[in-house]
């Protein structure tokens, strides 16, 4: 019978993964540590190991990099909660052959399980990079396909707004390309309309990787020129579009085969309103990279105002105000006057409901708990929260709980109680 190897902490999760295990017709081995992991896996006699990345002890890739020392080390699968674009690319070049996102889809990893204990697929290899940053599901997801396509040649479709960053998922696939090579640039419109054809011509007479950037503004003869590239073989073909591809098929703009011939890989980028627990990380990020070696650091009251900004043009907006802050800033620390007039005016843009604006703000103070103190759990988060609520409501109502409980309808008892026990007086 053959056996997998489950590296995971989780218990309620591992009993899982051991019931899928057993439904394919094999041995579950289960370790609750990475160390423990490693140990188990040196005996050797595995098909297929299960590795969740985040352990209480060993870093994931430690665990990784120990699995793959073994002489002929069986296939693994990687399962976190938190991945990044590090851990994707570290993981393919490290001989992984599956990465899955908690939660887990159990038929997904079934699936996967099935096909490597009866066909074990080659190793895919990638290298890592540090240039994109996102803690979120959805940027999770984004490394996840953007660590597969380092590890082929296929066609790569990046589709997401502008300003969201795909140029830089583009050149980060094409330098990890297994096929080496450069990689060109080409944008059709900014070409003279005599030349611009004969350029995108010679560019896919080349080898290596081939940038075509916003795809659906090309006229139709040179999506038909791309098409027949593509049915002929040249260079890799990596293609963005901040456009709606189905409308323009639909609108008779764009070419409905060279859609799917593009669409091998499809790798979409959010909107940083979609991903706003990166802001705080992110904006770091991109101040530090504008401060040319300067210390600088965002306060809190600077950093609220980017929280609440809906930011329309995504991540390259953001570059620009921490490019502005960094140019106009002459201390160490980045107050609200030193981000672009419509930030530090503290407008939140039409559309935007208040209720966005709290969550907004909710999610960087939850960030900034979960990652500063471990021992943080629900009641002291909760109790956080309350405690801010009620002072703000103790102030408006002048310090009177009394007033406070009959305005809100709240028993004027348990209200003092609980005054008391957040130490606000009662």
């Amino acid at each position: 019978m053959p056996r997998v190897l489950i590296i995971e902490d989780d218990h309620a999760l591992a009993a899982a993964l051991a019931v899928v295990v057993r439904r394919l017709g094999a041995e579950p081995v289960v370790a609750a540590t990475g160390q423990g992991g490693v140990e188990k896996a040196r005996r050797g006699g595995l098909e297929v190991v299960l590795l969740d990345i985040g352990l209480p002890d060993l870093g994931g890739l430690k665990v990784l990099e120990a699995l793959q020392a073994a002489p002929n080390p069986p296939p693994v699968v990687v399962l976190t909660a938190h991945g990044t674009l590090e851990h994707a690319l570290e993981a393919r070049r490290l001989g992984v052959r599956e990465y899955f996102l908690k939660p887990l889809s159990l038929p997904d990893l079934q699936g996967c399980l099935r096909a490597l204990l009866e066909a074990p697929a080659a190793k895919a290899v990638a290298n890592g990079s540090g240039l994109m940053i996102g803690a979120t599901p959805e940027m999770q997801r984004a490394f996840a396909v953007l660590a597969q396509a380092c590890a082929t040649r296929e066609p790569v479709l990046i589709t997401g707004p502008a300003g969201s960053g795909k140029t830089l998922a583009a050149e980060i696939i094409a330098r990890h390309d297994p096929g080496a090579g450069s990689v060109r640039f080409y944008r059709w419109d900014e070409w003279p309309e005599s030349e611009a054809r004969d350029e995108l011509r010679r560019l896919l007479q080349e080898d290596g990787s081939l940038l075509v950037e916003e795809v659906a503004r090309l006229p139709l003869p040179l999506q038909a020129d791309l098409a027949q590239t593509l049915r002929e073989g040249g260079p890799r073909l990596l293609v963005t579009s901040s456009a709606d591809l189905p409308a323009a098929i639909s609108g008779g703009r764009f070419r409905e085969d060279l859609y799917y011939q593009l669409g091998v890989l499809q790798l979409r980028l959010p909107a940083l309103a979609e991903r706003a627990e990166d802001l705080p990380a992110l904006a770091a990020h991109l101040l530090g990279l504008a401060s040319q070696g300067r210390e600088l650091r965002l306060d809190p009251s600077a950093l609220a105002l980017l929280k609440g900004h809906d930011w329309p043009g995504n991540v390259r907006e953001l570059a620009v105000a921490m490019r502005h802050a960094a140019a106009v800033c002459t201390t160490s620390l980045v107050l609200p006057h030193h981000l672009p007039p419509e930030l530090a005016a503290g407008r939140v843009p039409a559309g935007v409901a208040i209720e966005a604006v709290l969550e907004r703000a909710l999610v960087g103070w939850l960030d900034f708990r979960l990652t500063t103190d471990a021992t943080t759990d629900y009641e002291t988060l909760l109790a956080g929260v309350e405690r801010r609520m009620l002072a703000e409501l103790l102030r408006r109502y002048e310090g009177r709980p009394t007033h406070m409980a009959a305005a809100l309808r709240l028993n004027r008892a348990t209200l003092r109680k609980r005054l008391r026990e957040l130490g606000l007086g009662g």
